[in-house]
């Protein structure tokens, strides 16, 4: 939209399409520059420029400036796209210099900023209507000042969706990206309830733009002056929502289907929508029969490792899955950005790739496609191991899973860690009074710091407190409430339980 396009929409409205307009340009030059070409998304993205309302010079000369690059090589790069199969508006590459449209004879947009205004109560923000960052003071819900630049991150992420301009899950890695870098990674609300920045911005993402095209949708029936819609039907719907595929009046969609409340049509994390419906002249999209077939499908379980499940809560135990690789991907990176050991590394990469592996296997045997997207909108990149690496962990595992069975049968009796917990040796204090004076035993501070040092094995013990560390230069007992070595002991005076660990630990 150039500046001679403004309407009579409110500035704020025309600000949210003017930002739009902007991200749009951006990416389209930036998809030329990597490829030198106008690629099919870049084609689709100059073609929605257009309904925007630019014209085609507008455009040219956009592309131009912002390339910096000459008429003659514009001119190459929009008479080669328009030999293209995709091409979906030809006239954009034909150098027509068609006129822009006027925001206020602009129907698209003037549909798209009715629905803002209405979903935001005219306060032309917050189109999600999140309730994140927001603290409860005196019974009411306050935002805190973070809470703004994460409504304006949704409000783009909305507007990038519902206009078409970008694909879903482009737009979630943005977000997400946009959020974390801001500080922001996680999400809290004033009931107490907290969830990761990726959780939390694809299901405000998500609700927001359900709710947006409802608005929408309710203007063309105004439109079309009728009272009657047809909800939408998915696989995989929360038993409460059977009201799906069936025609409703509007009163009805409220009563029968919840719409406007948290749990209904269009609430939380709701995929159903609802159309417009013209008896007599709309045909449904289902019959009764093939709604109820559909549903007796939906009821239909199928048995993975001993347990049953129907669609929808196979689709539940796919999000469980997916938010516990979200978090142990999160682990890796943490891990690697804190300098930690290649070994633990390893191990966190390959709980991720096991945990992935049952993913699929599940999703498999479910039927029901793999929703990947949903972990990797994270934006963290690749955190499964190479083969090699997977393998070598894995038989290290196993290893360690047959030394603690060994470990137990000595008669340790603790949590057993066949990699030593690790402990700040500088941190550490000695009680010699009980150690030496009436234990006898015999050793020194230094002496009893390289039995931690050099211990093969580790057991914690006693509800957490303490930390018992064997070496086979000796053993060491530490009180992590304090940080205090409490006793330590030279081989002489090993228990036979101890004795028979030694053993087990010099046979590895």
């Amino acid at each position: 939209m150039t500046p001679e396009q403004k309407g009579s929409l409110p500035l704020q409205v025309e600000k949210l399409f003017y930002d739009l307009q902007d991200r749009i340009f951006s990416d389209v030059v930036r998809r030329i520059k990597k490829t030198g070409e106008i690629t099919s998304t870049a084609d689709y993205q100059i073609y929605k420029l257009q309904i925007l309302g630019n014209s085609t010079e507008f455009i040219e000369q956009e592309v131009e400036r912002l390339l910096d690059a000459s008429d003659p090589e514009i001119w190459e790069l929009y008479d080669k796209v328009a030999n293209w199969e995709y091409v979906r508006y030809r006239d954009a590459y034909e150098q027509i210099n068609g006129h822009f449209v006027p925001l206020k004879d602009n129907e698209m947009i003037q549909r798209w900023s009715q629905a803002i205004i209405a979903q935001t109560k005219g306060e032309i923000k917050n189109i999600a209507h999140s309730m994140g960052l927001s603290i409860n003071i005196g019974g009411k819900q306050v935002f805190t000042p973070l809470a703004d630049y994460y409504q304006k991150y949704l409000d783009r992420a909305c507007m990038d969706i519902v206009t078409g301009a970008f694909d879903y899950n482009t737009v979630l890695r943005r977000v997400v990206k946009e959020m974390t870098g801001s500080g922001i990674h996680s999400v809290d609300y004033a009931s107490g309830w907290h969830n990761r920045a990726p959780v939390a911005a694809r299901r405000a993402v998500m609700t927001g733009v359900s709710q947006l095209s409802a608005q929408i949708n309710e203007q063309v029936a105004k439109d079309l002056d009728t009272d009657t819609y047809e909800v939408t039907w998915h696989a995989g719907h929360r038993p409460t929502h059977w009201w799906g595929g069936r025609i409703y009046n509007r009163n009805e969609l409220e009563l029968v289907c919840g719409l406007g409340d948290v749990g209904g049509l269009c609430g939380a994390n709701c995929r159903h929508s609802y159309y417009a419906f013209i008896e007599g002249v709309s045909v449904p999209n289902y019959t009764a029969e093939e709604l109820r077939e559909l549903e007796e499908k939906e009821a239909q379980t199928q048995t993975y490792k001993g347990k049953e499940y129907n669609t929808y809560q196979a689709q539940q135990a796919q999000r469980q899955m997916e938010t516990q690789m979200r978090a142990q991907r999160a682990k890796v990176k943490q891990l690697q950005a804190g300098g930690a050991e290649q070994e633990d590394i390893n191990s966190a990469k390959t709980r991720y790739l096991h945990t992935l592996k049952q993913y699929q296997g599940f999703s498999k045997k479910m039927k029901i496609p793999e929703q990947m997207e949903r972990v990797y909108m994270d934006g963290l990149g690749r955190a499964a191991p190479g083969k090699s690496t997977y393998q070598k962990t894995i038989a290290k595992e196993r290893q360690n899973v047959i030394l603690k069975e060994r470990l137990k049968e000595t008669g340790l009796r603790g949590k057993i860690h066949t990699a030593p917990t690790k402990i700040d040796l500088n941190s550490l204090t000695f009680d010699n009074a009980h150690i030496n004076k009436e234990r006898g035993h015999k050793v020194t501070f230094e002496e009893a710091k390289s039995f931690i040092q050099k211990a093969r094995v580790s057991e914690t013990v006693w509800n957490g407190r303490f930390e018992r560390y064997y070496s086979t230069e000796g053993v060491a007992y530490v009180n992590k409430n304090n940080l205090q070595i409490r006793t330590a002991y030279k081989p002489e005076q090993f228990s036979k339980v101890v004795k028979r660990v030694m053993e087990v630990i010099n046979s590895e």
